[in-house]
């Protein structure tokens, strides 16, 4: 249900509040279940879509800086944020991996954040649709019976929705682990010039709630030599997956132990060679979830 509302709400936060939401409104509405007209889980998932609905009706679409704006960072001027953005985050991967086993995850690339950024620009039904068949691999008979429409407007709006998502979405090469693991020691050594020699030529550069954005390796290299004269040298690094991606949290190692820097989340290029986009969230709450992930794995 975590994963369901994530990828309707474009939120971690938004998914676990709305899943509380459901889980009460279940319990008041226990007494008019029946097991004769739907399953627990189809009754369950109706309350969860009424909540994401209903909550999608007056939030705006959950952006990446490059939907705002054209590329441009100005290397050395004050980093501001736009905290009035809701800005689209990511989820741990282990929210869609146990989401049961009847309901296991069928496909890692639909859970992208380049797919999960598209889906916030389709009507909710075509989200639900789209998750409910693609990410998690319910039956058109099931998808409809959850989201209350006919087996045939499930299909049609899948087919909708999959275009789009085809339109405008590349699906890169998987990122393979090791050019991760050297990014990560590259940057505990603050070797600018390694890290440089990991990205793709046109590297994608994005770094939430900052609205400026850059593509292309110069400009990043410039950035994150400001960065080690800004903040030093001294970085430690730990592994995590978010959306099907891999990715790392970042600390500033100080005389005072390991201070949270940001979330870090990575995909390859179109040959997959390099890392061709960089997405850096320096986000208290979002450094803490991802933490208390890697916490519970180990």
């Amino acid at each position: 249900m975590l994963a369901f509302c994530y990828q309707l709400l474009g939120s971690p936060f938004d998914a676990e509040d709305a899943v509380q939401d459901t889980l009460e409104r279940a319990w008041r509405a226990r007494g008019s279940f029946d097991p004769a007209v739907a399953a627990l889980t189809t009754w369950v998932f109706r309350i969860a879509r009424n909540v994401c609905f209903d909550r999608l009706r007056d939030a705006p679409r959950r952006p990446l800086p490059r939907d705002l704006s054209e590329p441009g960072i100005d290397v050395g001027a004050p980093l501001v944020p736009a905290f009035d953005v809701p800005w689209l985050m990511p989820a741990p991967t282990k929210w869609f991996d146990e989401s049961g086993p009847e309901r296991a995850v069928i496909r890692a690339d639909s859970v992208r954040l380049a797919v999960t950024a598209v889906l916030q620009a389709l009507p909710p039904r075509q989200r639900g649709v789209f998750i409910l068949r693609d990410v998690f691999g319910y039956s058109a008979a099931e998808t409809a019976a959850v989201l209350e429409i006919s087996v045939a407007a499930a299909n049609s709006a899948l087919q909708r929705a999959r275009v789009a998502i085809g339109d405008r979405t590349a699906r890169p090469a998987p990122l393979s682990s090791d050019a991760v693991e050297r990014y990560a020691r590259a940057i505990e050594r603050a070797d600018v010039t390694a890290l440089a020699g990991l990205v793709a030529d046109d590297v994608l550069f994005e770094m939430p709630p900052v609205p400026q954005w850059s593509i292309g390796r110069e400009t990043y290299a410039a950035f994150m030599a400001q960065l080690f004269v800004w903040r030093g040298s001294s970085w430690a690094t730990r592994p995590i997956s978010a959306n099907g991606q891999p990715g790392f949290l970042l600390y500033l190692v100080t005389a005072a132990g390991l201070e949270p820097h940001t979330v870090q989340v990575f995909e390859a290029d179109a040959a997959g060679q390099r890392i061709g986009h960089v997405l850096v969230y320096q986000d208290p709450r979002l450094f803490a979830l991802f933490e208390n992930e890697f916490v519970v794995d180990r």
